[in-house]
């Protein structure tokens, strides 16, 4: 996935440009965090991240690939992410995005997030997660 992402070191430098990098930085995250993937078949077409802070609270990162925008995924996995965080006894998500960043912030916002400060090109934002409600399908 991250090998044809676009574009390239979106936030924070993240995800790294080249594949040697992007093997170095998913092996670390693999050792201090949680991961949820969505795959259309072999491929992985959206990845979310928890990475645990302290004082209950949870790092919150999601990448979705480009040919999966705009589609809902990027809604349907985060709330997943965040209710499984929220199950983990995590109080708190944070996040850190770009102002320029108009279809994150969307659906940030929409999730509920809220501006705790800003410097520079950068929001840092947070979720309660004690409030925070999963919203399930109505049966058919």
């Amino acid at each position: 996935m991250y090998k044809s992402f676009e574009p390239k070191r979106v936030a924070q430098g993240l995800p790294p440009p080249d594949v040697p990098r992007i093997a170095h930085w998913l092996d670390r995250l693999e050792q201090k965090s949680q991961a949820l993937l969505a795959w259309k078949g072999s491929e992985a077409v959206a990845h979310t991240i928890l990475c645990p802070m302290t004082g209950g609270s949870v790092e919150f990162t999601i990448f979705v690939h480009q040919d999966y925008r705009e589609e809902g995924l990027g809604t349907v996995i985060s709330r997943l992410t965040l209710e499984w965080a929220q199950r983990m006894g995590f109080s708190h998500a944070y996040l850190t995005t770009e102002t320029s960043n108009f279809r994150a912030l969307r659906l940030f916002r929409k999730l509920g997030y809220q501006t705790t400060s800003s410097y520079g090109d950068e929001l840092e934002m947070k979720l309660d997660l004690t409030s925070f409600e999963f919203e399930r399908p109505e049966a058919a």
